[in-house]
């Protein structure tokens, strides 16, 4: 019971923890997909506002910045603000940080941007390449967004001015909420300094950076994979996936709580919990059926019926083990057989329903005689009742055996013209004493065996005892010593 309760406990753990783990790595398929999925949108959305700032860089150096390129310029902005919703605000600005030209507001004049990040680096480096920039809020509406910017020259190769294109975070966000309402879990888009550009949920006020442990996942495994950590915003343990972008110093991450990835597998547990309780049960309860049916199957394999006091078998299999206990403990042994006397007249006189009852009282008298540790009284056959006492001498199990007479005697059973007319028996005892040759518990049983034999010799009613002396001997002696009847 307890091994196929187990089995069925081992097993139930296995799959679930199989399910736990197939959840885990499905988690990372979606979360993986769903990263790649918006860094290639966030990706094609910064190639094309770069697309525009390389058309807007080769036109101000092909027709420079006059009066009239700057009014077609304006309205090459204001139609490219108009058809692209992820670009906020489209600028050209000279090598001193004017606004010369701006899609948002028709005369700039005023506006200068020499103190951003993106134009101080423009004008210390030469280079043609495109650069992302930080985040940065628009002088105009306050808008956030991250910027796009390449450097255009002078004819004379010197440092012209800066052409700019911001896109909306606002944009990406609205993209990350559409994304995070189907599947749930957090999209971040970060920068390479740790900076998070957008995230839905939305962030709380002043959280702006990425946790330690994230940065450094980051820092280590650059290019994209999966990640567990534990949230620096809300403190709690995600895992999912994120995607470094090809060309752009940004990462898109999603994830989801480790709550959120075990839902269905807790349900499951649940219910798996409840199913398997039940059947523990229902296993406990035929399982303590069998072990009770097992049970007095056993005492009953081991039992007399009509005594109630042990068999014969039971009886064998204890002597053997306690004699050979006796003889190497080096302690005496001693064993009482019991007959009742002229039991077949009793019989033939009552009639067997009385003799089974006679049997009865006889037994029960015996068994309540015996009151130490191991004393052990069993039905040998027919009449007999054999009992052993370890521990036991021969002096001892003799005055036991008369106070087991006496009360046999007091139980005042009619007998069939007998002796004094009551049920009597005669008893042998038989006795081990240590440092005397012994055979083994058959011959322990034979000097008992034949004490009772002297017994019934020498007129029945009473107890002959065997003592260390051997088999042979008492039956060669004829002057058997016998004591007298305790009536």
């Amino acid at each position: 019971m307890i091994c196929v309760c187990a089995a069925l406990v081992g097993t139930e753990i296995w799959q679930l923890w199989r399910v736990y783990n197939d959840n885990i790595r499905q988690n990372e398929v979606i979360t993986s997909n769903t990263s790649r999925s918006l860094a290639w949108q966030a990706e094609t959305t910064l190639k094309t506002a770069d697309t525009v700032v390389a058309s807007l860089v080769e036109r101000v150096e092909a027709e420079g910045i006059g009066p009239e390129a700057k009014s077609r310029l304006y309205h090459l902005m204001t139609s490219l603000g108009a058809a692209l919703p992820a670009i906020h605000e489209i600028g050209i600005m000279d090598h001193n940080g004017d606004a010369v030209v701006k899609s948002l507001v028709a005369n700039p004049a005023g506006f200068n941007y020499a103190e951003r990040e993106y134009f101080r680096h423009h004008r210390t480096h030469a280079d043609r390449l495109p650069y992302i920039g930080e985040r940065i809020t628009s002088k105009i509406d306050g808008a956030q967004s991250i910027t796009v910017t390449r450097r255009f020259n002078n004819p004379d190769g010197s440092f012209g001015g800066v052409a700019v294109t911001s896109v909306s975070l606002a944009f990406f966000q609205r993209m990350f909420d559409q994304m995070q309402a189907k599947s749930g879990g957090v999209i971040l888009l970060v920068g390479d300094d740790g900076a998070i550009l957008a995230r839905s949920p939305a962030l709380p006020k002043g959280a702006n950076q990425l946790g330690g442990e994230l940065r450094q996942h980051f820092a280590d495994h650059p290019d994209g994979g999966s990640v567990a950590y534990k949230s620096g915003i809300d403190g709690i343990r995600r895992q999912g996936s994120y995607q470094h972008l090809s060309q752009y110093p940004l990462t898109t991450l999603v994830s989801q709580s480790d709550w959120d990835i075990q839902a269905a597998w807790r349900s499951e547990l649940e219910w798996h919990g409840i199913i398997l309780s039940c059947m523990i049960v229902v296993l406990i309860g035929l399982g303590g059926r069998a072990i009770t049916a097992t049970n007095m199957l056993a005492e009953q394999a081991m039992q007399d019926s009509l005594t109630g006091l042990a068999n014969r078998r039971c009886f064998d299999e204890r002597i053997e083990r306690d004699v050979q206990r006796a003889i190497r403990a080096a302690q005496p042994i001693s064993v009482i057989m019991i007959d009742i006397d002229h039991f077949k007249d009793f019989n033939d006189c009552f009639g067997h329903p009385a003799g089974d009852e006679c049997l009865r009282m006889v037994a029960r008298t015996i068994q309540g005689s015996l009151g130490r540790p191991g004393e052990f009284a069993a039905r040998y056959g027919g009449e007999e009742i054999a009992v052993l006492l370890p521990g036991c001498d021969g002096p001892r199990a003799a005055a036991l055996a008369e106070m087991m007479l006496v009360a046999v005697r007091g139980l005042a059973m009619r007998q069939a013209g007998h002796l004094d007319d009551v049920v009597t028996f005669s008893a042998g005892v038989g006795t081990y004493v240590p440092g005397r040759a012994m055979g083994d518990a058959q011959t322990l049983i034979e000097m008992a065996d034949t004490a009772l034999y002297a017994a019934k010799a020498a007129g029945r009613n009473r107890v002959a005892t065997a003592g260390g002396a051997s088999v042979a001997a008492l039956r060669e002696a004829a002057d058997l010593v016998s004591l007298p009847s305790a009536a």
